[in-house]
């Protein structure tokens, strides 16, 4: 599967305490919506996806969570439901905005905590 990707967009991130006398259930919600061209020259044999994921990492001492997206170009075929993905192609579809939660993850905690950043790791999940 050939892809362009825009660049990804961080909509939020959320670095903060636990809320007292509240447990924080870990949440990871991933969509992908096909979008429509604005350009009317745009390749009718290409598709355009939208992949956004919603997230929320609770640990002991904090949470991270917040949104991550990317419109991304499937180049000679045509994408009109998440069905018409393998979990393969899905998994390649989100694979940067994965890598970017970890990153930001690790970087935010390296500074918030005066410490080694906390890694985290989906590449277990996505290969």
């Amino acid at each position: 599967m050939e892809l362009q990707r825009d660049q990804e967009v961080v909509e939020s991130f959320n670095y903060g305490l636990p809320p007292k006398d509240q447990v924080v259930k870990q949440k990871l919600l991933i969509n992908f919506s096909p979008l429509e061209a604005v350009d009317p020259e745009y390749p009718a044999e290409n598709s355009i996806m939208g992949v956004r994921i919603d997230f929320v990492i609770p640990f002991k001492e904090f949470i991270v969570g917040g949104v991550f997206s990317q419109v991304v170009h499937v180049i000679g075929r045509q994408v009109k439901h998440q069905s018409d993905l393998t979990e393969a192609e899905a998994k390649e579809l989100i694979q940067p905005l994965l890598k970017l939660i970890e990153r930001m993850v690790y970087e935010v905690t390296e500074i918030a905590l005066d410490k080694p950043g906390i890694k985290i790791n989906f590449s277990s999940n996505t290969k």
